[in-house]
């Protein structure tokens, strides 16, 4: 109720062309929302495109052509957008200008795309981890602002001590699916005392292969998560 009457007193601006946003509290305009890019037709397992041939209306658990071929630790990939342009412009200035009013978005958008699914009482909201070196250089972890307004939207707790990255990594860019797994591999360690028992969302900024996705999934899993989401502002298609 007091961040609705915030809004109010306090109008939102669009964190694209700096008009008026949607009152109550979302810094987007109407028209820069509906020009972002979307993923056509996802699958609700992977959060890709749709393989030809697969239908939009299959049940939530049926797994497209393309996830079908893999062996996925994660139940769901819901994404907000497709990560292009100008969908990349608000996550790097996220990530490396602490733009935080684009995490509100984030969250706020993620949040309202399953507001209408009901929330099973034993859920945690986990951020996807950085190294302690990695966060001592950024300053703030950018996935643990969007989770957090995930979680105070759909009334769930974050609990960030429940994921950890343990061991740093080199950059994933321009590493092949493979290379991005075994680079990963060992990074994460998962509190089996906070989700042994637990569905957890664990939020992103962006997924592009996937692996870190799987890598942090699979920890999860391993250490005793009945269901792990992973909750993405956006999907690269590439």
């Amino acid at each position: 109720m007091i961040d609705r009457a915030a809004g109010w007193l306090l109008p939102p601006r669009c964190v694209l062309c700096g008009g008026p946003g949607q009152r109550p509290g979302f810094d987007l305009c109407a028209a820069c929302e509906a020009d972002l890019p979307v993923v056509p037709c996802p699958c609700r397992r992977c959060g890709l495109p749709r393989l030809d041939g697969t239908r939009a209306g299959t049940a939530p658990g049926t797994r497209c052509g393309r996830c079908q071929l893999l062996e996925l630790p994660y139940e769901r990939c819901l994404v907000a957008w497709a990560y292009e342009f100008p969908v990349t412009r608000l996550v790097q200035a996220l990530k490396y200008q602490g733009a935080l009013a684009n995490a509100r978005v984030f969250g706020l958008r993620l949040a309202a795309m399953a507001a209408l699914e009901p929330q099973a009482a034993q859920t945690l909201v986990v951020p996807m981890p950085l190294h302690p070196r990695r966060l001592a250089e950024r300053g703030f972890n950018q996935s643990r602002e969007i989770a957090r307004v995930i979680a105070r939207r759909l009334e769930q707790p974050l609990v960030e001590p429940a994921l950890r990255r343990v061991r740093a990594t080199t950059h994933q860019v321009g590493l092949s699916r493979s290379a991005r797994l075994g680079n990963l591999h060992g990074a994460f360690m998962a509190d089996a005392n906070v989700v042994a028992g637990r569905r957890v969302i664990l939020v992103d900024d962006v997924v592009t292969t996937g692996s870190t996705a799987t890598e942090a999934a699979a920890t999860l899993v391993a250490a005793g998560a009945t269901r792990v989401e992973i909750w993405a502002v956006a999907r690269a298609l590439d």
